[in-house]
């Protein structure tokens, strides 16, 4: 079997996943992995998929071309990606950030725990937005630590994460019970 990996966007609508899944299913592809959400108002999915490895890849790329357009989705990808194992990075903490919405959260979050090979498993970001007053900006992650690395240190660098982003900081051990 191969896999494609198939991403969509478009204006929430009733009826997307139902359409999709149906081009899919002519096809002969199962979903074997997805994340669907609403993203400002725009409905998103990533799915990686699997079809036989003689499937005609290019009728069902027309056929999901078609589904996009009847939809009025703005966009609509499909590519072969590697037939990997299931993922076995289990979270094993959460890092949240809030604070007054300006460029270049996420990417300060992100390199300070990449600085210290933590695996990002889950990333979420919100803005709340209120008429006239800064924007609230939460950014919430499920990461996985190294074994070798004391939880302290790691909170130290998002302290001073913080300090430099005017931002709030916390990492926790995550409760498996939140899973």
């Amino acid at each position: 079997m191969a896999q494609l990996a198939l991403s969509a966007i478009g204006r929430d609508r009733p009826g997307i996943v139902a359409a999709t899944t149906a081009a899919l299913l002519r096809h002969g592809a199962n979903v074997e992995d997805s994340r669907m959400s609403i993203l400002r108002g725009h409905f998103t999915m990533m799915l990686v998929v699997s079809v036989a490895d003689d499937a005609d890849r290019a009728a069902l790329s027309r056929d999901l071309d078609a589904v996009a357009a009847d939809l009025g989705l703005e966009a609509l990808a499909v590519s072969a990606v590697e037939p990997l194992a299931a993922a076995t990075a289990e979270p094993t903490h959460v890092v949240s950030v809030y604070g007054v919405d300006h460029p270049g959260i996420v990417h300060r979050a992100a390199l300070a725990l990449a600085e210290h090979e933590v695996n990002i498993v889950d990333l979420e970001t919100r803005l709340a937005e209120e008429q006239g007053e800064p924007s609230l900006y939460a950014l919430l992650m499920e990461v996985t630590l190294p074994a070798e690395l004391d939880p302290a240190t790691l909170d130290a660098a998002l302290a001073e994460l913080g300090s430099q982003e005017s931002v709030e900081v916390s990492l926790r051990e995550l409760d498996r019970h939140e899973l």
